[in-house]
């Protein structure tokens, strides 16, 4: 009971560092943290198990439980999503299900990643503008100007980027380490979930262009970081439901 309790509050703690913002403010610790936390304290002498319940081609049950070595069951929790309902379950339903029940069994033991909110709580938020990634060198005339030194550096960091996200706009924008690309797709897509100037049928439509769009390179970062994407299908499908 002890190691529990230090596991709830440095999720707590984790929720304030870290933790996701979702509409009207309040923040939302994901899965792949908690269960960092998780594994941090209790090592292997717990275990995370998920089963696959239901897969008929439409509609996708996955269990999740937390078992001793024993095999005694401490928490357990369900997910159901439906193929092809929003974007992220045309490809994703069962790694979307599967943190979901994840989650929901981290839950069950008190190791919540904090609450949602809901609709009539959400803040109308100012579209954040981002400066261009290109150097301003120069001032003439009250415009800003490049010099081709800055330019051709510019587009030298852009070559060499390893990770490149285009974005709505004729936007893209370039990240040597994923961690970084992880991080500005979460900062977009809570610009446009608060962004509530714009119906939401057309806010998904936008983030359901900015996935097509970026589909290979969003298919290397699911090989490379499964959990954080699995994370981010998921807060899409939470915004979807909403």
């Amino acid at each position: 009971m002890n190691e529990l309790k230090k596991i709830m509050e440095e999720i707590s703690s984790l929720n304030k560092t870290h933790g996701v913002t979702q509409k009207g403010g309040k923040k939302y610790t994901q899965v792949v943290h908690r269960v960092e936390v998780f594994r941090k304290h209790v090592g292997t002498t717990y275990g995370i198990q998920t089963f696959l319940k239901v897969d008929d081609g439409k509609r996708v049950v996955v269990k999740a439980v937390i078992k001793s070595l024993e095999g005694d069951i401490i928490g357990s929790g369900y997910a159901e999503e439906f193929r092809g309902a929003g974007y992220v379950n045309k490809t994703s339903a069962l790694e979307n299900a599967e943190t979901s029940a994840i989650g929901r069994a981290l839950s069950s033991l008190g190791l919540s990643g904090g609450e949602y909110a809901s609709a009539n709580e959400m803040d109308t938020a100012q579209r954040n503008e981002q400066a261009s990634n290109l150097p301003v060198s120069e001032q003439k005339g009250g415009k800003s100007t490049r010099t081709n030194q800055d330019l051709k550096e510019a587009i030298q960091r852009s070559e060499n980027a390893k990770y490149r996200l285009s974005y709505p706009g004729n936007k893209s924008e370039h990240f040597d380490d994923i961690e970084t690309a992880i991080q500005s797709i979460n900062k977009w897509l809570w610009t446009v979930e608060t962004y509530e100037e714009k119906p939401k049928d057309q806010r998904l439509m936008a983030i359901g262009a900015f996935f097509e769009q970026n589909k290979p390179i969003m298919d290397i970062m699911r090989k490379e970081k499964p959990d954080d994407l699995a994370e981010i299908d998921a807060r899409v499908k939470r915004f979807e439901d909403d």
